[in-house]
């Protein structure tokens, strides 16, 4: 009978299993201790495009995302120029700024006009006398610009200021308030013109407080980003703080990314309304607030597709699977 070596399992004596090492049992590859702080953001927050999700879950999951504010300035900047465009349109057609709700200029337009504020100020003395009810106009517009700050702070902090969620359903709004606007003015329900009635034409208010409601969603978004530089309907202040910064004149430009923002945010602002005086020549208030409206669908769906804050630990995650 032929012997079996105890150490050679199948009992072969074959002079090839020299050649391996024993070892002791030890933990085995799937075994070992996963990385948890990967795993915890996967478990709270997922891509849309996770194929071990059900597509319900993970669009979820992706729209409750709390997006990244790395490149944040560059939809604010493009409303900084909606909010020029608007301005000068609706200045030019109605006399009032429905974006400007404090004291500040418009240099581009009207070296004195100084907003809203002091048009409300000049109606208690019964000025200007040409547009004696200008000054209900720019009350309703700054009280409709405090509502709409309310409404999209607190709607904001509800939903969480940060999620995918929040910043689609704000520039939906803001987006359709500008679509019912621009309707109202191409089916002549409002008159593109200045105003000079008493009473005042309430249907021409409206317009104005649908802008000035929709301008109030994009300065809170500027807040929430944590872009404070780019208030997109202020400028005084911008002014102000792009020449108070010590380091303006500081080179590389890349070295003060705050100072490229405020001059990008006020030459945005400075276009816009030089499109508006173009427009309102060529094409009229209607074609104006379409385009605007067009911009403010163009940053919504932006934020479809904007970049998750957890995006690189899911694409690592997912690269090791």
């Amino acid at each position: 009978m032929r012997s079996t070596d105890v150490d050679n399992p199948g009992g072969s004596s074959s002079s090839n299993y020299g050649l391996f090492e024993r070892h002791p049992p030890g933990a085995l590859p799937f075994t070992k201790n996963p990385d948890f702080s990967s795993l915890e953001i996967s478990s709270n927050k997922s891509h849309i495009f996770d194929r071990d999700l059900p597509f319900k879950d993970g669009l979820r999951r992706y729209l409750f995302s709390d997006i990244d504010t790395t490149w944040g300035e560059f939809p604010l900047i493009c409303c900084g120029y909606v909010s020029g465009l608007i301005d000068g349109l609706s200045y030019n057609a109605w006399g009032n700024f429905s974006n400007m709700h404090t004291d500040r200029a418009l240099t581009i337009l009207e070296c004195t006009s100084t907003g809203n504020t002091v048009f409300v100020a000049l109606g208690v003395s019964g000025q200007p006398d040409n547009q004696p009810m200008l000054w209900a106009k720019a009350l309703v517009a700054i009280g409709v610009f405090l509502v709409g700050n309310i409404f999209f702070v607190y709607g904001s902090r509800y939903l969480g200021p940060l999620r995918r969620l929040t910043m689609i359903l704000s520039f939906t709004i803001q987006t359709a308030l500008l679509f019912g606007a621009a309707l109202l003015v191409q089916k002549r329900v409002v008159s593109p013109n200045i105003d000079h009635q008493v009473p005042i034409d309430w249907l021409q208010v409206l317009a104005i407080s649908l802008i000035a409601f929709q301008s109030a969603g994009q300065i809170v978004a500027s807040r929430f980003l944590a872009f404070a530089e780019i208030p997109t309907v202020v400028l005084t202040v911008l002014v102000c703080d792009l020449f108070v910064d010590p380091e303006l004149y500081k080179r590389p430009w890349s070295s003060n990314p705050k100072r490229n923002r405020r001059l990008a945010a006020l030459l945005s602002h400075f276009l816009g309304a030089m499109t508006a005086g173009g427009m309102e020549k060529e094409s009229g208030l209607a074609s104006g607030l379409w385009f605007a409206m067009a911009l403010k669908a163009c940053v919504t769906l932006g934020w479809f597709v904007w970049r998750s804050k957890d995006w690189d630990g899911l694409h690592k995650l997912n690269s090791t699977k």
